[in-house]
């Protein structure tokens, strides 16, 4: 890192702005609660090391959580990428309440939900790439036995794995929210 004073410098007047922006939304009883999206890696690994952004990015995310819980309110985080490395640093030290951001390639969320379910809400989960490229039947196939799978237990919002794109075919969208809406489990 060629210039950790300036990476300093701005990592704490993103966090204050964040903060004061948290602040001020979580004053309202409509908000529920604060999904913090920030991400953190790619599919092979975290951007740089899980020990710098222990130290560096962490602290913040924790100074996020508390602000929440202390309002009686909910802290999510988004992360693209494999940040996996980070998450019992997540749970436990930030304690979020729930992740979303999930590829296949990376961690299915079924596998998600076995290692981390119990501890926190899944939120999302279809992976967005199998959304393009699938056909309508085969997305309800798949919604179903992610429902079947993550459902039971709680903490499980159906979603996709990442944000809608243009490029998902609309008939994909609904397929997926059909299974979502006859879903008896």
């Amino acid at each position: 890192y060629d210039e950790p004073e300036l990476v300093k410098a701005v990592i704490e007047k993103l966090g204050v702005v964040n903060m004061k922006f948290y602040q001020k939304a979580l004053q309202y009883d409509c908000v529920g609660g604060v999904l913090h999206a920030d991400d953190l890696g790619f599919k092979t690994g975290t951007f740089v090391s899980p020990e710098w952004i222990k130290n560096s990015i962490l602290p913040w995310f924790a100074k996020y959580s508390c602000l929440a819980h202390e309002q009686g309110k909910f802290f999510f985080i988004h992360s693209c990428g494999n940040v996996f490395g980070l998450m019992e640093d997540l749970i436990n030290r930030v304690r979020i309440d729930g992740f979303h951001s999930f590829q296949d390639e990376i961690l299915p969320v079924i596998e998600f939900k076995k290692r981390y379910g119990q501890r926190i809400a899944i939120l999302g989960g279809i992976d967005v790439d199998f959304l393009t490229r699938a056909t309508p039947e085969e997305v309800r196939n798949y919604t179903r036995g992610v429902l079947e799978a993550c459902v039971p237990g709680g903490k499980f919002c159906l979603g996709s794995g990442n944000s809608w794109a243009n490029f998902i075919p609309l008939e994909n969208y609904f397929a997926m929210l059909v299974e979502a809406l006859i879903y008896e489990g």
